[in-house]
């Protein structure tokens, strides 16, 4: 991101490139956030999330021991590294007590109503906070990149 602008069409092409860059970093950074905020027994949800772009699409992880890493990205529906202004993207969770995990909503009935996020270590509603802190990023991004130019 270190062109230097020698006509003001050339604004257009750089503008792009940029939101390109800043949007696949926002949605990389956001899908990192979402996994290590998410409470941790056998690792399952952790490694169910998803990043689809036009999409919601996707099977949760298998059951079994997966631990505390962070997983890598999984994208549906396109190839990572290619997110482009234009599309829309969803970091999302098909498993079943995703909501009831990261929310303390729509309790399984097998929970038998015992779930309590905050005594988990899990703070409720963690992915709505973590979307906030990520439009605050982008914002201010945005704000050095008007600066700069």
């Amino acid at each position: 991101m270190g062109k230097k602008l020698n006509s003001l069409g050339e604004i257009g092409p750089l503008l792009e490139e940029f939101a390109n860059d800043l949007l696949r970093a926002s949605i990389l950074e956001t899908d990192a956030r979402v996994k290590e905020a998410s409470p941790v027994l056998s690792g399952r949800l952790r490694n169910s999330w998803m990043i689809g772009e036009n999409s919601e699409a996707g099977q949760p992880a298998e059951r079994k021991e997966y631990g505390e890493n962070i997983p890598p990205a999984v994208a549906i529906n396109y190839t990572q590294g290619q997110e482009t202004i234009g599309n829309t993207y969803s970091i999302h969770n098909n498993l079943e007590y995703a909501e009831a995990a990261c929310f303390g909503t729509n309790l399984p009935p097998s929970w038998q109503g015992d779930f309590k996020p905050a005594k988990k270590g899990v703070v409720p509603g963690f992915p709505d906070l973590i979307a906030k802190e990520m439009q605050a990023f982008v914002d201010q991004k945005a704000r050095e990149f008007r600066r700069k130019f």
